[in-house]
């Protein structure tokens, strides 16, 4: 009983961890980045300059994709939020 009570704790640290590094990582008050080949990724990287503005969206011109790889569950939550997924 003890041993789930602590890993519970240790999932729920996890899952504010990892919210908390989406909120580090994007801006997540910005317009939606979109790419030709992998359609809607989400909101903009703070500080990568390979995201172009192209007025209400951002086109990404990079091609390093992991950052939204890996917020993949979390960009799709802020897509549907902004109505494109």
């Amino acid at each position: 009983m003890l041993a789930a009570r602590y890993l519970g704790y240790a999932l729920s640290l996890m899952s504010i961890l990892y919210v908390s590094a989406f909120f580090w990582c994007f801006d997540v008050i910005s317009s939606p980045v979109r790419d030709n080949d992998h359609g809607w990724l989400g909101p903009v990287i703070r500080g990568d300059k390979h995201i172009k503005d192209l007025g209400k969206v951002y086109y990404y011109e990079g091609t390093d994709f992991s950052s939204y790889r890996t917020f993949r569950p979390l960009c799709k939550i802020w897509l549907k939020a902004h109505r494109l997924e």
